[in-house]
C-alpha cells in the first residue's frame, strides 16, 4: 500500500508525487502508462499514453502525433482525465487537469531531441494514425526529410489528483485541489 488511514495528507502528497517523479525516468515503473481521457463533443475517448517528464509544479508531458484524434479532440476542449493504477500496491490515481498541445515550434523541437533515433519514426509515417489501409505494412512508410513535422508534446496542467487505496473492505479515498499556493486535501468516502 502507498497510504494508510494513518498517513497524513501530507505524507500521502509526498509518496504519490514521488511514484509520478519516478513513473517518468522508469520505464518498468506502473504509473508510466497513463490513462489519457478526452471528450470527442459529448463522448468521452481514452487511450495509453507514455508519461515522458513530470516537472516540479507536477505538468506531465507526454508525445504523440500531431494528426491523432486526441490532439483535435484537446484543441477543442482541453479538459482532460488521466487514470493510473499501481497493481502491485493496490492505488489508484485520477488526475483532472487541462491539456495544451505543442507543435511543429521551439518546444516541440527541444523535446524532438530526446526522442531516440529508433522510436523517431512512429511520429513520420506518410499517412496520419487511424488511415483506413489495404495491407498492415502501408502504414509503415515514412517521410523522414519531414523529420518532426508531426512529432506534438502534451502538456497536460494538474488540477485536482484523487488518490483511492485498495485496502481490504477499508479502502481509503483522498483529493488534492490545486489552491494559489499548495494542494489543498480532502479525505473522501472511498
Amino acid at each position: 500500500m502507498l497510504f494508510t488511514a494513518s498517513s497524513s495528507p501530507k505524507e500521502i502528497w509526498s509518496v504519490i508525487t514521488k511514484q509520478l517523479h519516478q513513473a517518468a525516468t522508469d520505464p518498468k515503473h506502473p504509473f508510466r502508462f497513463v490513462n489519457l481521457c478526452t471528450l470527442d463533443g459529448k463522448q468521452p475517448d481514452c487511450r495509453y499514453v507514455v508519461l515522458r517528464q513530470l516537472n516540479k509544479d507536477l505538468q506531465m508531458i507526454c508525445y504523440t502525433d500531431s494528426r491523432t484524434e486526441k490532439v483535435a479532440q484537446i484543441n477543442k476542449n482541453p479538459d482532460v482525465c488521466l487514470v493510473l493504477y499501481h497493481q502491485e500496491e493496490r492505488c489508484q490515481v485520477k488526475i483532472k487537469g487541462k491539456a495544451r498541445v505543442a507543435c511543429d515550434n521551439e518546444e516541440s523541437e527541444k523535446h524532438w531531441k530526446n526522442v531516440q533515433p529508433k522510436a523517431q519514426g512512429a511520429y513520420q509515417s506518410l499517412l496520419a494514425p487511424k488511415t483506413p489501409i489495404q495491407k498492415p505494412n502501408q502504414g509503415w512508410k515514412q517521410d523522414s526529410e519531414k523529420q518532426s513535422r508531426f512529432f506534438s508534446v502534451l502538456f497536460i496542467i494538474p488540477e485536482q489528483v484523487e488518490c483511492l487505496q485498495l485496502s481490504g473492505g477499508n479502502h481509503l479515498r483522498i483529493a488534492f485541489e490545486k489552491g494559489k499556493e499548495d494542494w489543498i486535501p480532502t479525505w473522501l468516502v472511498p
